[in-house]
Parts: structure tokens; sequence; C-alpha cells
């Protein structure tokens, strides 16, 4: 039986900057404000009215993008551009021409580019896609992390993102995304939260999707000595509602996150995020333990300000870590 690629259609985000206009000049400029580069516009088609229907909601280096036209249309973009991107179609084929090669984005493959040359897209009447837009710079600086080395080549992707196979962590991380961004309303998710939720979509992609750097990534790594991992593990003691990532830790022990990642099963038997999670539960035991049930507080609200985004997870976590649900320790 075929595997299905999470429900990514079904994202509606939840306080976006919008454009809605039947106007395709007025469109592309305000795209272009929007993801802060030019691109170009083509209406195909007369026998469908355009009405551009864009919506964008930005959270630190990262992006979500939904868009439809009415009508058929082609957008072409020039690099320099200063983000990488996956677009997600659905109801229809997204056919991409990037540099000579080739692609199609539909229901079941998704599209990544680095924009290092000329790229057009070709939308069919009515297609919506969903477009995470990453920092091009903040991709390179955790590829850089989890090297432990410069990133002396433009990093350049494996265009075609199989939804029915390794893919599926990428939709997943996305709509991670989205659900936080709904859930926390317009103050936008915690910290810890924001901090978590980029990570697992960055190093996700580099770790899932083939690059012309995986094979450096997975090479056997030098383990480091235990000092190391003393100093993530002190750091993490320190502050562990800080909104730490592997990133902060390596850099901060001086190791590359593939060593610290190997030290750590090797030492403690966990890795340096489940270790921070255990810390994290932790806290919010503290936390649960400290309110008043009559303000009105509630067990998500403590597991969201703590970096859990499914709190039905976080309640299966804390029930294994502590012998009761969170609900139970709020009561008392």
């Amino acid at each position: 039986m075929a595997t299905r690629a999470p429900k990514l259609e079904s994202v509606t985000l939840p306080h976006p900057r919008s454009i809605r206009t039947a106007d395709p000049y007025e469109a592309r400029m305000r795209t272009q404000e929007l993801l802060g580069c030019a691109h170009r516009m083509t209406v195909l088609d007369r026998d469908n009215p355009f009405l551009a229907n864009v919506e964008f909601q930005p959270i630190n280096g990262l992006g979500l993008m939904s868009s439809t036209y009415g009508a058929a249309v082609e957008i072409g973009c020039s690099p320099p551009i200063d983000h990488v991107t996956v677009a997600f179609a659905f109801n229809g084929q997204l056919r991409i021409d990037d540099g000579g090669h080739r692609t199609v984005a539909d229901r079941s493959h998704a599209a990544v580019f680095c924009y290092h040359d000329e790229l057009t897209m070709r939308w069919p009447p009515g297609m919506r896609q969903l477009m995470l837009a990453i920092d091009k710079a903040h991709l390179e600086r955790y590829l850089q992390n989890l090297l432990h080395q410069p990133v002396r080549r433009p990093l350049r992707f494996h265009t075609t993102i199989d939804l029915t196979g390794p893919g599926q962590g990428i939709a997943s991380a996305v709509l991670t995304l989205r659900r936080a961004l709904e859930r926390c309303g317009k103050a936008g998710p915690p910290p810890v939260l924001a901090a978590e939720i980029e990570h697992t979509i960055l190093t996700t992609l580099l770790l899932t999707q083939r690059h012309n750097y995986t094979d450096t990534i997975f090479s056997a790594p030098t383990l480091p000595a235990p000092r190391a991992v003393r100093r993530a593990l002190e750091l993490i003691d320190s502050a562990p509602s800080r909104a730490l990532t592997v990133a902060d830790l390596a850099v901060h022990a001086g190791v590359s996150e593939r060593s610290l990642h190997a030290a750590f099963r090797r030492q403690l038997g966990t890795s340096p995020m489940s270790y921070l999670r255990h810390r994290r539960l932790d806290q919010a035991h503290d936390e649960l333990l400290r309110l008043d049930p009559t303000t009105g507080v509630t067990v998500t609200d403590v597991a969201l300000r703590h970096g859990f985004t499914h709190t039905g997870r976080f309640a299966a976590a804390y029930r294994q870590r502590f012998g009761e649900l969170p609900s139970t320790t709020l009561r008392r």
C-alpha cells in the first residue's frame, strides 16, 4: 500500500500578510515586497479570470506562502535570490524549468530550489501552491554546524522531493510549523518553540533530501573528548527553557553536530535533543506544580512555553516520566 503525504493542502495561515487582486502587475509587485526578491509574471490564458490570492506568514528565518491564481500563469526568477524554497502543489501540476532541468511538483512530489540558475514555473488555472521559504544564509549556517567546516561550494539540492518516501518528514515539519502558527495566534510561537520548529525543518531538509554535501555529512565522525559533552550538558542544565538547538550546543562544545550526536549516544545512550526535552519536561512539571488551575491556565499553555507543539505527545512523555498526566499535576 502506498504511503500518503501529510495533508498539507488543508493549510490555512492564521494571521497572514495577504494579497487579493485581479491585477497581475499589483500581484507581482506586492509578492516581491513580501519575499524581498524580484520575479516576472506572465498570464498565459484569457479564458479564466486572473484573481490572485496570496498569503504569507514569516517566522524567524522561515516563511510560509500560500498562492492561487485563477488563470494559468508563468512566473520567472533570476539569481541572485537569498532564499531556498520548497514548493508543494495541490489540485494540479506545477511545471518547473530550473536552468534547463525540468521538474514537476504535484500531490506526490514537492520541489526544492536554491536559485543558482534562471527558473520558470508554469501554473495551471486555480492550482494552489504552498511554499516554504528559508533564508539561504541561515540554512548554510546550519549546514556548516553539521559539517563543522566552512561551506565552500554553493548548496545544491536534488530538486524532486518524494512525499511518499523520505520527503514525508519535510512535509510533516512544515505542517507542524503551520499548526504552531495557528495555535499561538498573533504573538507567534514562544522563542523556545520557534527555535525547535526551525531546527526540525532545517535539519530534516538537510538530512533527508539529497544534496552536494550529503556524503560529507554522513561520513564517519570523529568522536570528541568527554569534555565536549560536559560543556553541552552545562549549557543545557544552566538554562533548559532557552531556545537551544543542537547547533547551539555543538558551537558551545566546539564540535560538529554529528560528532556531538555520536558522543551523546556513546556516553549517555541518548541524543542531545532527547536530553534537552527531558530537562524541559522537568521544567514543565515544576511549573505545573506551582500553578493555580483556577487562574485559567491550561496544560497546552505550559507545553507550548516549554517547546512542545503536540499536546498528546507531551502528555504521553510526561506520564512516562512522572507516572501521571500533566492535568493531574495541575489539579493538585
